[in-house]
């Protein structure tokens, strides 16, 4: 019996934020997207969110009644894994440093549509990674059909992955918001509620890194704003956007992480092969 790969085990389990981020393993092999960060904090250059990045916000007067925060904390991890109840939806990444860029401002995005269940299936586009010759800071595609894997740098052709999904695996941990979010863990008992609103077209509950709590000291952050929306109700994560700076060994390093999650369960995600 063919064994599945860990990557479309994942989709399949519905047990990952975005493993779809996981499909550009195969061609950042020695490309130095891997390689683990030189600080105990990734060190970025910040910049603040546009107005277009904005999520837009209609303040209510209701108060989130699913997945119960304790006064003080927010789960960021739980709130990542919770996306993986659904069947599909959208995902919207902007970094800054957490993994090396070729873009003149040092950014990376990427975009994720995933299909997850019983037949998964990823489509990724990815744009400012370091390391591929030629293409500079020209988008990577790459979609994923059950066992099947389809690639392709900047303008060029469309090309099977000799190895399938598996070629993927490597890769799905160190891209996923899951542990992107996971960077801020130790700021979860300095979140404060902010409001109600609607974000992305859903009802979330807004919370906000109170930078005079004793945890945000703990954890360096000097300065900034860390805001994080979530689902109501559900609790899964809606957005981050984390444009500070954190003390890293003595020195203020910026940090900037956008997550946005789109189109939950919308019936016009759909991943095919490419043609």
């Amino acid at each position: 019996m063919h064994r599945r790969s860990a990557f479309v085990a994942h989709l399949s389990r519905r047990g990952l934020l975005v493993a779809a981020n996981a499909t550009l393993a195969l061609s950042l092999t020695g490309c130095g997207l891997m390689d683990p960060p030189q600080s105990p904090a990734p060190s970025r250059r910040a910049v603040a969110p546009t107005a277009s990045l904005a999520p837009s916000s209609d303040a209510t007067d209701e108060v989130p009644t699913d997945r119960p925060v304790p006064p003080g904390a927010v789960d960021l991890i739980g709130a990542a894994d919770a996306l993986a109840d659904h069947d599909s939806y959208r995902v919207g990444v902007v970094t800054r440093g957490l993994v090396p860029s070729s873009a003149a401002d040092g950014r990376v995005t990427m975009t994720s549509t995933l299909i997850l269940g019983d037949h998964p299936a990823a489509a990724f586009t990815l744009t400012g990674v370091n390391g591929f010759e030629g293409v500079g800071s020209g988008a990577i595609q790459a979609v994923v059909i059950g066992d099947e894997a389809w690639i392709r740098s900047g303008s060029g052709s469309w090309r099977k992955s000799p190895g399938g999904a598996a070629d993927f695996d490597a890769a799905f941990t160190t891209l996923s918001p899951t542990e992107l979010v996971g960077a801020f863990e130790s700021l979860a008992p300095a979140f404060v509620r902010v409001a109600s609103e609607t974000t992305h077209g859903r009802s979330t509950t807004h919370y906000r890194v109170d930078r005079t709590d004793q945890a945000a000291a703990d954890a360096g952050f000097t300065a900034g704003a860390i805001d994080v929306w979530l689902a109501r109700p559900g609790g899964e994560l809606i957005s981050i956007i984390a444009d500070g700076t954190f003390d890293v060994d003595g020195t203020a390093t910026p940090v900037l992480l956008r997550i946005d999650v789109t189109h939950i369960d919308d019936p016009a995600n759909r991943v095919r092969p490419p043609v």
